[in-house]
């Protein structure tokens, strides 16, 4: 028997369980298909030394406020928390070793505000302070404004020098968007500066203009034990309201009529107006390759990328001080496996009172280097170059190591393009989530829900199944 529903969304990670939510609370019949055995895609945890901690996103960009709006109106019972005061580090390549210090202050994507204060001239030394700081002024030609971008390691060396690019950009970017500040654009990556950019013809005028007097790190925002809660907390709200949420089940194929969508399960048929895919890039793209199977190769599955995380639990004292604050930006100079190293219990007051006098540690690998990041060994030597404290393998009394295949999408610019045009072609499928909207909860949720707001203006297609209905597909 064929199910019929009014929305089905493919992918129960974050961005799907937004548009299950907003639909059903609209009074939409919704049926969430999710292939795992898990809801909450990259929002996932596990237990190192005793307390539950975020083996995926940790924190969220406080450059929107969509968690926050999304929290209170979907009346959830979680409480939103701001990083501990110490800040973030960075550590640096040189030729005497490993150079580590705070985070300047007042820096947007690593763009310096003012070149020649003292914790930017800490990293990139006195000439090339001077080599930024003497950055022309003026607004850019019309041409300038409207030509193809470059990338934003190409503008930021071009304007500021090499090392402002190598040293604070390129880490910064590595960490927050897991590419290199080669592969991506300011305007793509960061509209507002882009903007002040264009306006005022100065990147360090547009970084003063964006940034706050707030300490480094202060941008983004947690929740009380733990970024996972959100999307078990979305879940049983949408349950709620009658969403029919239904994990170990992958779907296969989508056929498209004049009447709707049918979408293929392992378990059987439904039947929908809208189908809304919330997948990864590369599931996105084998979705959408079952609507032609002619398609030629280039469109029926995109490059991948994969994340490898690796959690510890340490006992060393060198760490009660919290000598690199919250944790530690990585130059891709250094030679160390990892990217970025997180202190979990320095940064998330939740973190340090669970842990108990126990250090929680957070290391993200590099592209295919994950294999270097496995044992405790592996975590004492990283942790000793990162931090300059001397832990050994004895200090590191638990680890855990979770790895995200397809988890970043490393395709060109135009993928989320093509990817939501080919859908397009197809009456009745949308596309939400990081494989059109872009990485960070600050950009998935809002695409999300405008998504959902324009299936609920809609009007309906099929009513609400019953409950004993739901079984049956």
């Amino acid at each position: 028997m064929t199910h019929e529903t009014d929305v089905v969304v493919i992918g129960g990670g974050i961005a799907g369980l937004v548009v299950a939510h907003d639909v059903a609370r609209a009074g939409r019949s919704v049926v969430l298909c999710e292939a795992s055995g898990a809801l909450g895609g990259l929002l996932r945890h596990g237990t190192v030394g005793g307390v539950e901690i975020d083996l995926g996103a940790e924190s969220f960009a406080t450059r929107t406020d969509a968690v926050a709006r999304l929290v209170a109106e979907a009346g959830l019972d979680l409480e939103l928390v701001s990083p501990e005061p110490a800040g973030a580090s960075l550590a640096v390549a040189s030729d005497d070793g490993p150079v580590r210090a705070r985070l300047p202050r007042r820096t947007v994507l690593g763009i310096p505000a003012d070149p020649l204060a003292a914790d930017v001239v800490a990293i990139i030394g006195e000439a090339a302070a001077r080599r930024a700081a003497a950055e022309p002024t003026g607004a850019l030609p019309p041409a300038h404004a409207t030509a193809a971008p470059v990338s934003l390691h190409a503008l930021v060396t071009d304007r500021l020098g090499p090392l402002v690019a190598d040293r604070l950009v390129e880490p910064l970017c590595r960490s927050v968007y897991s590419r290199p500040a080669t592969d991506v654009t300011l305007e793509a990556v960061h509209p507002a500066l882009w903007r002040e950019f264009v306006q005022r013809g100065s990147l360090r005028q547009a970084a003063d203009a964006v940034a706050t007097a707030a300490r480094a790190g202060a941008a983004v925002g947690g929740i009380d034990g733990g970024m996972w809660r959100l999307p078990v907390a979305l879940a049983d709200a949408a349950t709620r309201l009658g969403a029919d949420l239904r994990t170990h089940t992958a779907v296969t194929a989508l056929a498209v009529d004049a009447g709707g969508v049918t979408v293929q399960t392992e378990a059987g048929a439904i039947r929908a107006r809208h189908v809304v895919a919330a997948t990864s890039p590369a599931a996105t793209d084998r979705l959408l390759a079952t609507l032609d199977p002619a398609a030629p190769d280039h469109v029926r599955g995109g490059a991948t990328g994969e994340v490898h995380l690796v959690a510890a639990a340490v006992t060393h004292r060198g760490f009660d001080a919290d000598p690199v604050g919250s944790g530690v930006i990585v130059d891709p100079a250094l030679p160390t496996a990892a990217k970025a190293l997180t202190h979990i219990s320095a940064k998330w007051g939740w973190a340090r009172r669970a842990a108990a006098g126990t250090h929680l540690l957070r290391l993200s690998a590099r592209d295919g280097v994950g294999v270097r990041l496995r044992t405790r060994d592996d975590v004492a030597r990283e942790l000793r170059l990162l931090t300059g404290v001397p832990v050994t393998a004895g200090d590191v009394v638990d680890v855990v190591v979770q790895r995200w295949t397809d988890a970043v999408d490393i395709a060109p610019a135009g993928a989320a393009a093509g990817r939501i045009a080919r859908a397009a072609e197809r009456g009745g499928i949308h596309l939400t989530g990081a494989a059109v909207a872009g990485t960070g909860l600050a950009s998935v949720i809002p695409h999300a829900r405008d998504l959902a707001a324009r299936l609920i203006a809609e009007p309906s297609a099929f009513s609400r199944p019953l409950a004993s209905d739901r079984s049956t597909a």
